[in-house]
């Protein structure tokens, strides 16, 4: 069985724990550029078991909704899912924001 993975909503977990789950501001998660990194929640299904992982991924490209990028880091649970591997989220996945230094 393939090992499957889908990315968790940082903004509604936010809404539903807004005084212990902080995320950046939406202008910023809605901002990004390409260089910039983003920390995403992985929940990666090995079989019937459900692993979550936060992981960065590199902004590659920009549209007006999707963000196209590269996970920068390796997942503890499989080694299925690598660093380099392409990922597409949208700013309510973003919960952490690291910026490119100009």
């Amino acid at each position: 069985m393939p090992v499957t993975y889908t990315l968790d909503n940082g903004a509604e977990i936010h809404r539903e724990f807004p005084g212990t789950f902080q995320i950046p501001p939406q202008t910023d998660r809605e901002s990004l550029r390409p260089g910039d990194l983003a920390k995403l929640i992985f929940r990666i299904e090995i079989d019937d078991e459900a692993h979550v992982e936060r992981m960065w991924v590199q902004v590659r490209d920009v549209t007006p909704e999707i963000y196209f990028g590269v996970l920068d880091n390796d997942p503890y649970c499989t080694e299925e899912i690598r660093s380099g591997m392409r990922v597409e989220f949208c700013a309510d996945h973003v919960i952490q924001i690291e910026r490119e230094v100009a």
